[in-house]
């Protein structure tokens, strides 16, 4: 049986919660969680400490990912809204607050075992040598954090336009393949057995779909 997709869990997850239903609602936020694991996964792979600079190292991917696993979940607890685009920035802003985190140790870890010849402090000081340095280290990653969720929201409101969109094709049939496709994110071979047609049928109402899709989407420029 196909997966919902995450609109269908997060407004699953906000009626559970507004009723104080917390079963339910925590059985939704956790299926979201899962379903949102190929993401996390990505924007780990992804995560850059600057702009076109270096991520995380390869070996420390799976472990940083299933950190964030586990921030996703524990966030379902104060999460109010039901909107993707607010989950998607959400887990965008966990994501690469918790490869700060990562980052931050393997610092910490490299620059105190390497020392410095230069650097002196007293003995019971609260600050370390490198406390600048991670403080600009820190600055870096913020403006970064704000980079990376903007770019995010960006993709959101596309998503968001073209549900929209979708939503405007006047043919059921065809705006039907069309939602199966690009909001629940089923395969041709599920779309086919939701609806009973044959694939062949499937690719003919995307195929029209689309033009049409195409035709709204130009509309809006003209």
């Amino acid at each position: 049986m196909p997966h919902e997709s995450d609109e269908k869990l997060l407004r699953r997850f906000a009626k559970a919660r507004d009723r104080g239903d917390d079963e339910a609602a925590r059985e939704a936020w956790e299926q979201l969680a899962v379903l949102a694991f190929d993401r996390v996964q990505g924007l780990v792979k992804g995560f850059r400490f600057t702009p076109g600079g270096r991520g995380l190292p390869e070996h420390e991917w799976g472990s940083a990912a299933s950190e964030c696993y586990l921030r996703v979940i524990a966030m379902g607890a104060n999460f109010r809204a039901a909107e993707p685009g607010r989950f998607y920035a959400a887990l965008s802003t966990t994501v690469h607050n918790t490869c700060l985190d990562y980052g931050r140790k393997d610092l910490r870890h490299e620059t105190r075992s390497a020392g410095s010849l230069d650097a002196t402090y007293e003995p019971g000081e609260e600050a370390t040598p490198f406390d600048r340095t991670l403080a600009r280290y820190d600055e870096d990653r913020r403006q970064h954090a704000e980079e990376a969720l903007e770019d995010e929201r960006g993709r959101v409101e596309a998503t968001d336009l073209v549900r929209w969109a979708i939503a405007q094709v006047p043919n059921e049939k065809h705006r039907e393949v069309l939602e199966l496709t690009y909001v629940d994110k089923l395969t041709d071979k599920q779309i086919a057995a939701r609806l009973d047609i044959t694939m062949d049928n499937g690719y003919a109402r995307r195929s029209r779909g689309l033009k049409k899709l195409k035709e709204i989407l130009h509309g809006l420029d003209s």
